[in-house]
């Protein structure tokens, strides 16, 4: 379930925008979402406890204004998806800072707010998506994997051997096996030996997959699928 706060103090913009989330909800179209409004950006900071997927924040409020908020919340790590309000767009350059996904402006239409909140919910999830653990059995030790450092998935003899962000170790599996627990994210066969993350894929040349300064050949009868999925991947 994604988590959504609104943090205004102008309480008739607070409450059109609750509106609009409700409408939102109401319509179907949308993920499944809840939120929580605040007209206080100090409050808000104080309940927050990381939970929060997308933030709505007007810039301009007393005690702490939103693009000081926005900071705050980059600084103790969080990831959430940040959407500014405001009736002053020369900010958009400041957002850059803080890597804000888009701006509203004041009066906020249901189109434009209904699209950007599309957008948010899109990258939640595929972040979510990205970012799910596995578990693998190692002959030292379980590890916890997360699907998002896995690079690609190499099968070597009677092991496999899964090259990550943080180095490389072996495992006796099949990569079948491994296959359905990454079922629903972004890894796809390049042929019978190769399982790969499509987000570490630099480019598809001829019947060679590029990702790092790795080179992995690509089979004939899996390259439309890889291609097609590469392709949607990377829209």
């Amino acid at each position: 379930m994604v988590r959504i706060a609104i943090v205004d103090d102008n309480k008739k913009d607070l409450a059109t925008m609750q509106k609009y989330l409700q409408t939102a909800q109401e319509g179907g179209e949308y993920d499944a979402f809840t939120f929580d409004v605040f007209d206080d950006s100090m409050e808000f900071i104080e309940a927050y406890d990381g939970k929060y997927d997308v933030v709505f924040l007007d810039i301009e409020m007393p005690h702490l204004d939103g693009m000081d908020l926005a900071k705050r919340l980059r600084r103790m790590g969080s990831e959430c998806c940040i959407i500014f309000i405001t009736n002053m767009p020369q900010y958009a350059v400041q957002g850059y800072e803080v890597e804000a996904l888009a701006y509203l402006v004041k009066p906020v239409r249901f189109f434009h707010f209904s699209q950007v909140l599309k957008r948010a919910l899109d990258r939640v999830k595929k972040h979510n998506t990205e970012d799910k653990s596995i578990v693998i059995n190692t002959r030292q030790e379980v590890k916890i994997v997360p699907s998002s450092s896995i690079r690609y998935i190499e099968v070597e003899a009677h092991n496999l051997v899964f090259h990550t962000a943080d180095g490389e170790f072996r495992t006796r599996a099949s990569l079948k096996a491994i296959e359905e627990q990454l079922a629903g994210m972004n890894f796809c066969r390049c042929n019978s030996c190769y399982l790969v993350n499509l987000r570490y894929v630099d480019s598809v040349v001829g019947n060679i997959v590029r990702l790092g300064g790795d080179e992995l050949l690509m089979s004939r009868h899996k390259k439309k699928e890889f291609v097609e999925r590469y392709m949607k991947y990377t829209r």
